[in-house]
């Protein structure tokens, strides 16, 4: 194979500078002199090249239901799909690598890897698709007999699918083992979405601190939302002035709001701060001006298996951790020793963590040092993204 290859990137549920695909594949690859492309769905319909010279082609979200149920059957009934337009797209660019996140893309996964030019796909499973419909049966009552269905049909798809692929990338070890167990050991592998924010060479000191505590990622109830204000309101009766700032997109949007009148009915207004999403790179001054992180996912089923990419990013940035006392996030807390583990629906417990750690510098000093030596020397994206461009030429050689 040549030196450099045309490379492109498709996702449907992941946005244009998301940081798996964008600033941890897209740009290092460009950065290479590699040929990048990346087209997905999203908010609108437009194209055209980045400033770190990625040429993007987007397509406008399809609504046909305001019922969520019914929108998602029609979106898949629909011959004039997005999913056609995608694939159009990606056989215009003869790419060399088609290599593609989200479950639903899978779709047209098995046409790409048929085009002429033999092209290579990979396949990002960055989510144990199948246990996140499960978990969500407490929040559709009375659909849970129909949902084990739907799950289990989708899981059997998916793994059918990746038949056809050159390799099946997870980003923790679980969803890699139960693809290895449908294709083989050898067409799967775990590349871990470490955190590739510099170092944090300024650092600001703990009393100089803007936020006492900061969540980052998606809001949502499952992931902690009002668990994390309550705890915040009993923790607030031993610190009045005690900060709190939430990061991230609100799913469902409405969430924000109802987060806001809680916030007003607790008078909680001038203690936490609701925040939107901010670009990637301006993720880090957010952390330089936190003492704490929280990643109190709830104890659903997709949970389980999930490893959060704020983990990684906290400890990079010294902040300890107030973590859920179970899957991934309890293991790196444990063998790290960087922060304190918590039942994630405590709220008493959570709120005495938060406590201990604002007051006990000792022990703050220790799990802050722990988890930034860890990132430094364990955890890097580098490492990673070497394992990734090593996959990418040994499939290329292999055609």
């Amino acid at each position: 194979m040549s030196d450099s290859f045309k490379i492109c990137f498709l996702a449907d549920r992941h946005s244009l500078y998301d940081d798996r695909i964008y600033w941890k594949m897209a740009v290092p690859l460009k950065e290479k002199g590699h040929e990048v492309h990346y087209i997905l769905i999203g908010n609108d319909t437009k194209s055209g090249v980045t400033k770190e010279g990625i040429a993007y082609q987007m397509f406008q979200l399809k609504t046909f239901s305001k019922n969520r149920y019914l929108n998602f059957i029609l979106k898949r009934l629909n011959p004039d799909d997005n999913y056609n337009k995608l694939l159009q797209a990606a056989t215009g660019l003869e790419a060399d690598i088609y290599h593609f996140h989200d479950l639903w893309i899978n779709r047209i996964g098995r046409q790409l890897k048929n085009l002429s030019q033999r092209p290579v796909v990979f396949y990002d499973a960055r989510e144990p698709y199948a246990e996140d419909y499960i978990s969500y049966i407490k929040t559709w009552p009375g659909c849970g007999f129909v949902i084990r269905i739907f799950a289990y049909f989708v899981d059997r798809w998916e793994k059918k699918m990746a038949e056809h692929y050159d390799l099946v990338i997870a980003n923790e070890e679980t969803v890699r083992d139960l693809f290895a167990q449908k294709i083989g050991a050898s067409h799967t592998e775990v590349i871990y979405n470490y955190s590739n924010l510099p170092e944090d060479d300024q650092p600001i000191s703990f009393e100089g601190k803007k936020y006492d505590l900061i969540y980052c990622g998606g809001v949502s109830v499952l992931r902690g939302a009002y668990v994390i204000l309550k705890a915040l309101k009993k923790a607030r009766t031993q610190n009045q002035d005690i900060q709190l700032v939430f990061l991230g997109n609100y799913y469902p949007p409405s969430l924000k709001q109802e987060m806001h009148t809680f916030l007003e009915q607790n008078n909680l207004t001038q203690n936490v701060h609701l925040l939107d999403a901010v670009p990637y790179r301006q993720v880090a001054d957010y952390y330089r001006q936190s003492k704490i992180g929280l990643a109190l996912l709830q104890p659903v089923k997709t949970f389980e298996v999930s490893l959060p990419i704020k983990m990684f990013e906290y400890m990079m940035f010294g902040l300890p951790v107030i973590g859920s006392d179970f899957g991934h996030i309890k293991k790196y807390i444990s063998q790290d020793q960087c922060g304190l583990l918590v039942a994630p629906d405590d709220t008493d417990q959570i709120a005495t963590a938060m406590i201990e750690m604002l007051t006990n510098k000792e022990l703050y000093d220790h799990f802050s040092e722990n988890g930034k030596q860890a990132a430094i020397n364990k955890y890097r994206w580098d490492t990673e993204f070497k394992k990734l461009l090593d996959h990418y030429k040994r499939a290329l050689d292999g055609r």
